[in-house]
């Protein structure tokens, strides 16, 4: 699979092309995805997910606006498809093209869309002012084909990565679960942190994070070292009792003493415990740590691995 950070480096094969942030590759995602690898094995075209290094909320400076996953892991998910071609570019590129420029100049001429498969709900062109409707002007004179695949659902409810977003902060992870079709991991670094951790008796494994996510407090959680998983408490924030300003990513291994500095570890959420508070002593936070471990050893027995 190819990933192209500039429309002038596409290749001059005809495509099916599928438009889109893609943060979290939920179930919506992948029936898109899907779509557009079938049609590109029938008709012998190359595949193409067209999507953002930085998403649009995040040029637009949209506020409290949270990842659920880094490029990265998108686009390791997206590899899964069979995709040829990931196209990734910077939205700064496109933002000012009107909806007529992008249809007649990206898709057709630079992009040689042969089939579009895109979500009803889309659109696109500055101002947003493009959308279905616009599309099916050049599909009816013939430019390109437009397939617009049923959105998915999940409990009556279309799927769609602000509903992602908004479960995880609530921590239903079995509805996450069910909207990803999958758990919800992280994947990072294990970096040298503070240390404060060990001072307490819990040393934690802290893992550097590439954006702010949708999690704000301690969970349970299962970790993947080296391919094998450990049980853990994962706690997601900046440390409020030391007056701590950066957003962090710490795990506790349950019954674990291995040295994991500079290893790439996946962090799976489980169950939500509790929200990050300011304690207003050390004391009080070994105590509630302690309550945090007992849990995890009576609850982690509910996800046997």
């Amino acid at each position: 699979m190819n990933i192209i950070e500039k429309i002038e480096n596409i290749s001059d094969k005809p495509k099916v092309v599928t438009i889109g942030n893609f943060d979290g590759i939920h179930k919506g995602h992948q029936s898109l995805i899907k779509k557009t690898q079938e049609i590109s094995h029938t008709e012998s075209l190359e595949s193409v997910i067209f999507t953002f290094d930085m998403l649009p909320e995040e040029i637009f400076k949209q506020s409290h606006f949270q990842r659920i996953y880094n490029n990265k892991q998108k686009f390791d998910y997206i590899k899964l498809h069979e995709i040829n071609t990931i196209l990734s570019i910077n939205f700064n590129d496109i933002k000012d093209f009107s909806a007529s420029f992008f249809c007649e100049e990206i898709l057709i001429k630079k992009l040689l869309t042969k089939y579009l498969i895109i979500g009803k709900n889309f659109k696109f062109g500055k101002g947003r002012e493009g959308d279905i409707n616009k599309l099916y002007e050049y599909h009816n004179a013939g430019d390109f084909h437009l397939i617009i695949p049923e959105l998915e659902k999940y409990d009556n409810e279309h799927i769609s990565s602000t509903r992602v977003r908004k479960l995880i902060k609530d921590g239903k992870f079995s509805d996450v679960k069910n909207c990803l079709g999958r758990e919800y991991m992280l994947r990072g670094i294990v970096t040298t942190g503070e240390q404060l951790g060990r001072k307490l008796g819990y040393p934690t494994a802290n893992i550097s994070l590439d954006y702010d996510h949708p999690l704000d407090g301690v969970y349970l959680s299962k970790i993947c070292v080296d391919g094998i998983f450990y049980y853990g408490l994962a706690s997601v924030g900046n440390k409020p009792t030391y007056n701590g300003r950066e957003k962090i990513l710490e795990v506790f291994i349950l019954d674990f003493n291995q040295d994991i500095y500079n290893k790439e570890v996946e962090v799976y959420f489980l169950d939500f415990i509790r929200k990050q508070i300011k304690f207003d002593s050390q004391d009080e936070l070994i105590k509630q740590m302690n309550e945090d471990h007992k849990y995890a050893i009576i609850n982690s027995k509910n996800y046997g691995i």
